[in-house]
């Protein structure tokens, strides 16, 4: 009775050893990530505000992933891209906004603050519309999709132009802040 006792112990015990080693591999890599393959470099560096040659511009990023429909897809990583664009304009929009009347509190009157607030709600609209996606790039080991979209800060400067419930003077002090708005981010990496 005792050696069977024995016996099942020291089998159960190499049992035990045999499953605990076996279990101890190293599991294969499985996860495949960007970086695995070549991508444009603004995949990588996604969106915000850069110099690109001799201008100064506003990037975004989009992706879809997932999708069986090409088209679907493709769009989808469009309007991913443009959306973040979008985000990035609002963002100086506001920030314009904030500064402009900050400056204007002091001297100007509320019928020049209003204009300012009418003119800042129709901005983002009006130079988003002029985004326009660049490159795409398909990544080779997933259903992934990236687009990259692109609007010009002179497009943003432009618009500012065409406010004409503005006087001169605060559509010169918005273009130079927006001046001043881009550089900060192109700093800060946003």
């Amino acid at each position: 009775m005792n050696t069977m006792r024995f016996r099942s112990g020291f089998m159960m015990s190499i049992f035990t050893t045999v499953l605990f080693f076996g279990c101890t591999s190293t599991p294969e890599k499985t996860r495949v990530i960007v970086g695995d393959y070549q991508p444009p470099d603004w995949v990588n560096k996604g969106s915000g505000a850069f110099k690109d040659t001799n201008e100064k511009v506003f990037y975004g990023v989009g992706l879809a992933d997932g999708m069986q429909n090409l088209s679907l897809q493709r769009t989808t990583a469009d309007d991913r891209a443009i959306a973040n664009v979008a985000t990035q304009i609002n963002s100086v929009v506001k920030r314009l906004k904030k500064d402009y009347e900050s400056i204007t509190a002091a001297g100007k009157d509320s019928t020049e603050r209003e204009n300012v607030d009418n003119a800042m709600k129709l901005l983002v609209n009006q130079t988003v519309s002029g985004a326009r996606i660049i490159d795409h790039w398909e990544h080779p080991g997933k259903n992934v999709l990236y687009a990259l979209a692109r609007v010009e800060l002179s497009t943003l400067q432009k618009q500012i132009e065409t406010r004409r419930e503005l006087s001169d003077e605060s559509r010169d002090a918005i273009k130079k802040k927006a001046e001043k708005l881009h550089e900060e981010m192109a700093k800060e990496g946003l």
